[in-house]
């Protein structure tokens, strides 16, 4: 069924008679009857949202000629004839050019073969990373006239990911991304120690935790104390600054050397989510959530709380072992990583993948609690045959349009 009509004569226009702005989304279709270029507005399809984790992205464009990964090379096949039928939005973010560009230079051509496949797949749209997606949910949640329990697409930086697409649109602009993130990326190891350094410092700190609720109850009021610290320090900046600015007014030199400089780890992120609110009265809101139930505190600190404090008491129970690869893999980089995938993305979109490890810790009962909220189906290497009958269903259900 082609939805789109002639406004003029109601006479329908096919697809071959569309053009798109590959740059804008902006469409113009030639009516048949009346012999007319007209702007029109493509319809919304029903398609589901998927995202794809690093490990699975790695191994489809990494590992193609590897037998032991054909299974997931069968699975792409399927994903990308639901993409050209617009079944399904491929999801890739601001995460997955973090960990791309974190591959070494020795491997330079992997982690450009790499980027490339994952922007095509996502036609360019590269979603937004953990803390951006961290503000807009906050900023929805001061707008009286927003559900906190609606995720809107715009959140994670996708205008209209269900709108009818006519070609490939693959905005060049997003090369700059991996590069951008190479400038910053530091080495594994002393990534993974910082985290050590932040878990040891949990566990010399956690009170008498009998178990991982409470350890949930614990990792919450350290998030709660982050925020509370944030809006306190810009606050403090702001009182700093009127005072700066009256001691100037009246003729005085400023010492900047005696003003303290200590970094607040949310300052920003408080910073960005005030911004062009009445501040005073949306800290002191904030601050009276931060007080009630823990729903208050948004998805995204909801779902990564209650892995970090899966995790946490993983290693309370199970102790480290001291290898580094299995410290990267368990609780370091690679793990905080997955974290931030499905904190971030889960209430967004329908499907998931992520690695077997990632998936058990999914399922852990404190953790499946918080994420039955949410209708994003989780998929691993375990279950990839539930994957492949998920998208087999999609490839004979009918496509739905919607103006």
């Amino acid at each position: 069924m082609n939805p789109t009509t002639c406004p003029r004569c109601g006479h329908t226009l096919p697809f071959e008679n569309i053009l798109q702005d590959q740059k804008t989304g902006k469409a113009r279709g030639r009516c048949n009857q009346c012999k007319i270029w007209i702007p029109i507005l493509l319809p919304s399809v029903c398609k589901k949202l998927v995202y794809l984790d690093q490990s699975f992205l790695s191994d489809t464009c990494l590992r193609v000629d590897n037998p032991k990964y054909q299974n997931e090379v069968h699975i792409l096949s399927k994903l990308k004839e639901l993409k050209v039928k617009q079944r399904i939005f491929v999801v890739v973010s601001d995460v997955h050019s973090r960990e791309t560009s974190a591959i070494p230079d020795k491997r330079i051509g992997n982690r450009e073969k790499l980027w490339q496949f994952q922007n095509e797949l996502a036609g360019g749209n590269i979603a937004r990373d953990s803390d951006e997606v961290f503000i807009a949910q906050w900023r929805r949640m001061f707008d009286d006239r927003e559900n906190s329990n609606f995720f809107p697409a715009t959140d994670i930086g996708l205008d209209d990911p269900h709108r009818l697409q006519i070609g490939m649109r693959v905005q060049l602009t997003n090369h700059w991304r991996p590069t951008l993130h190479r400038d910053y990326a530091r080495p594994r190891d002393t990534v993974n120690e910082k985290f050590r350094g932040i878990i040891e410092r949990q566990m010399e700190n956690m009170p008498n935790c009998k178990d991982v609720r409470d350890c949930l109850s614990y990792i919450r009021e350290l998030w709660r104390k982050d925020i509370r610290q944030g809006i306190v320090d810009l606050q403090q900046r702001r009182e700093t600054n009127e005072w700066i600015i009256k001691e100037h007014k009246a003729g005085r030199n400023v010492d900047y050397s005696l003003l303290k400089t200590i970094d607040v780890p949310f300052s920003r992120i408080v910073r960005e989510v005030v911004q062009g609110l009445d501040e005073e009265s949306t800290l002191k809101r904030w601050l009276e959530l931060l007080e009630g139930d823990s729903v208050n505190l948004g998805a995204h600190i909801m779902i990564s709380s209650v892995l970090e404090a899966a995790l946490l008491w993983k290693w309370k129970t199970e102790g480290d072992t001291g290898n580094l690869d299995k410290f990267h893999t368990k609780f370091g980089q690679s793990r905080q990583n997955d974290i931030d995938h499905i904190a971030t993305f889960v209430p967004y979109v329908d499907a998931l993948t992520t690695d077997n490890n990632m998936r058990n810790l999914c399922e852990n009962n404190i953790v499946a609690d918080e994420l039955k909220r949410f209708s994003c189906k989780i998929f691993s290497k375990s279950n990839y045959d539930e994957f492949e009958t998920w998208l087999d269903a999609l490839l004979v259900e009918p496509v739905t349009y919607k103006v």
